[in-house]
């Protein structure tokens, strides 16, 4: 299911947006991003070097995934994730999927569970540049309702990587949306 006002896509979702409540419809755009905001890696660590070895770009959720997973009698798990991010500035372009999703669960007497998710490791192009980042800082909360429900939440607040030999990459989250 896809949100046209957030342009995010929500598989395993239905009915309405999470975050701005919009109701959420079948299909997405073909492209997020014009084809042609490639530019060749000799020319992107150049324009980093004149930005003064960095570039800021905003990255916003552009797929959430959720799953559930149910144990006899009551006790039942619910995972979701960021699976997509994606991003511009500068006419630099930044897609990111997730390659692996780290999971945990927990559980307490008599009948409470939680199930936590988040992106372990993000892969992805910078302008056509293939990249990766792995999750260095993890991050989870829960919270409980009375009698037997609760919810967990987990998220990367911080991923480092590569993209090619001379660019270092630092992902941290700026905003998180628990829902």
């Amino acid at each position: 299911m896809y949100c046209s006002s957030c342009n995010c896509e929500y598989e395993g979702w239905s009915g309405k947006c999470p975050s701005c409540k919009q109701p959420l419809v079948d299909g997405r755009p073909v492209e997020q991003f014009p084809s042609n905001g490639q530019i060749d890696y000799s020319s992107l660590v150049e324009m980093i070097e004149k930005n003064g070895t960095s570039i800021d770009i905003d990255l916003g959720a552009s797929q959430v995934i959720r799953k559930k997973s149910f144990r006899f009698p009551w006790l039942g798990f619910g995972y979701a994730w960021t699976q997509r991010f994606n991003g511009k500035a500068d006419g630099v372009h930044v897609d990111l999927n997730a390659s692996e999703v780290g999971k945990d669960r927990n559980w307490a007497f008599p009948y409470r569970g939680h199930g936590y998710a988040w992106g372990q490791e993000m892969q992805g192009f910078i302008s056509g540049n293939q990249c990766c980042l792995i999750a260095s800082e993890v991050k989870r909360s829960s919270n409980y309702r009375f009698p037997y429900s609760g919810y967990g939440f987990a998220w990367t607040e911080e991923m480092q990587g590569k993209c090619g030999d001379h660019i270092q990459l630092l992902m941290t989250a700026s905003s998180i949306s628990k829902k």
